[in-house]
């Protein structure tokens, strides 16, 4: 991929990570900046996603912050119960009955985190593995790789290509669709319908791109 691929593809992980996280004022000034949609809508082109991002922009866009904010509380805060309608956490449905493996797999993903010095910010107090953290590792790496490419460190971009298809395959590929898939049964509000939307659509599209080709049949081909 070129670098400007990868910028497009940082910039969306970032809309899809930003989507996830309470809607504060300063997320929706960040959603809503003009020379922010305009990025996104470049960058929803170049990858083919023009539809899921025109779809999230013109859901905040027509929003009530207020009914935002109740709506996002409501689907992801614990209530008294402690059953989260919605989960935004990856063990909880890639290891959905093993406390020892959610661990494990909160670790992974904390590592991950840790081998590029990224720490969280003392704002967002949720686990390490909760979709918005994970979206925004990929828009990280993906920014990286832009890096890379335009700098033409092959070495550094296989490596960065490699974290990036272990956090698809081993976290998101799995996980995202499944959170989407609850959030469409569990809501009707336009902003996290688009939301779901958005982020499925990505990290199917993403993994696609990630994965490995196969060889061709020795002979030929098939018969």
């Amino acid at each position: 991929m070129s670098n400007q691929l990868h910028g497009a593809r940082a910039a969306l992980y970032s809309a899809a990570a930003t989507a996830f996280v309470y809607p504060d004022e300063s997320v929706l000034e960040d959603l809503t900046d003009p020379e922010v949609v305009s990025s996104l809508r470049s960058a929803a082109e170049a990858l083919d996603l023009a539809d899921a991002v025109n779809g999230l922009l013109e859901a905040i866009d027509a929003a009530d912050p207020d009914d935002l904010r109740t709506t996002f509380t409501k689907l992801f805060a614990v209530p008294e119960d402690g059953a989260y309608p919605v989960i935004p956490y990856e063990a909880n449905y890639t290891t959905p009955d093993e406390v020892a493996m959610q661990q494990h797999r909160i670790a992974e993903v904390a590592g991950l985190l840790g081998s590029l010095d990224l720490e969280r910010s003392d704002r967002f107090d949720d686990r390490q593995d909760h979709v918005a953290v994970e979206l925004e590792l990929m828009q990280i790496l993906a920014a990286m790789r832009a890096i890379a490419v335009e700098e033409d460190a092959t070495e550094r971009g296989e490596r960065l290509a490699k974290m990036e298809a272990t956090v698809l395959t081993d976290h998101l590929s799995d996980f995202v669709p499944a959170l989407a898939h609850d959030m469409r049964e569990t809501t009707d509000h336009p902003v996290y319908l688009a939301a779901a939307d958005l982020a499925e659509q990505l990290v199917v599209w993403d993994n696609r791109q990630h994965a490995p080709v196969e060889a061709p049949t020795p002979g030929g081909g098939p018969r």
